[in-house]
């Protein structure tokens, strides 16, 4: 069953990011075919699909790894066009890997510090750092483990510490690709806690890609569904779980993930 959660979006206000047709392509292979989507502020919006589906091409996009083929990618009104990656992270937007990401030969506090290097474009006095990182290391449960090396900590820290990382950035948007990897029942439900509190507490918009769609129906406003580069569905969790389309492409007849 989904939680009750109250929705933290405004249906009416403008989109924090939205991509008109949207395409890219790799020689022959079309990985996004003419995609258009709005992304709401505040919203939480899940990303599903089979494997092959353009999923972790539409992340690169939208985070500028990847230029599209055509097609415009806005944020917050502003044409992303032709930015590198870094400035899309100096402008509001994160993302965390599959992989973890993070500097094992630092500790967990240094490895967060180093995100705050590519927040905004102002620099910070070290008072401002030091505010930052303590709220961050309250916010992820990280604090008492703030010296400990990085290469010494489980995968949920691991997780733990590339997401702090990308807080530390002070972004707007946060693109997470299948942050529920590896993790067992018990982790998949601390860190869906964790997302959360970051969305309630920081009014963050955040993307998800994830196969596990259960995890993802019970956090998520609403649920897209690629398909061979194409937008299949795109609705509230309920109504997705039940399209026919989804079930036979993506979920299988007994619905499970």
């Amino acid at each position: 069953m989904q939680a009750v959660r109250v929705a933290a979006y405004n249906a009416a206000a403008p989109p924090i990011m939205s991509l008109d047709m949207v395409s890219k392509q790799f020689g022959a292979l079309k990985a996004l075919d003419r995609l258009s989507l709005e992304i709401m502020s505040g919203e939480i919006l899940g990303i599903a699909g089979p494997n092959g589906a353009g999923k972790s091409t539409l992340l690169n996009v939208c985070t500028g790894v990847l230029a599209p083929s055509s097609g415009t990618v806005n944020f917050e009104g502003r044409r992303m066009a032709g930015l590198p990656a870094h400035r899309y992270c100096s402008l509001g937007i994160a993302r965390t890997f599959q992989i973890p990401q993070i500097f094992s030969s630092m500790s967990v506090e240094e490895n967060i510090a180093t995100g705050a290097m590519f927040g905004p474009v102002e620099r910070l006095v070290p008072a401002q750092v030091k505010a930052r990182l303590e709220g961050i290391l309250d916010l992820t449960g990280l604090s008492r483990q703030r010296r400990q090396s990085a290469s010494q900590v489980d995968l949920l820290t691991r997780k733990r510490i590339m997401l702090a990382a990308s807080l530390a950035t002070e972004p707007r948007l946060v693109f997470l690709d299948e942050p529920l990897s590896g993790l067992n029942a018990e982790e998949v439900e601390i860190f869906v806690g964790l997302f959360r509190r970051l969305h309630n507490t920081l009014g963050l918009t955040l993307v998800v890609v994830e196969h596990k769609v259960r995890a993802l129906a019970d956090l998520s406003d609403r649920i897209l569904i690629l398909n061979a580069g194409a937008l299949l569905c795109l609705d509230r969790p309920e109504v997705v779980m039940r399209d026919a389309r989804v079930i036979d492409i993506y979920l299988g007849a007994r619905n499970f993930a």
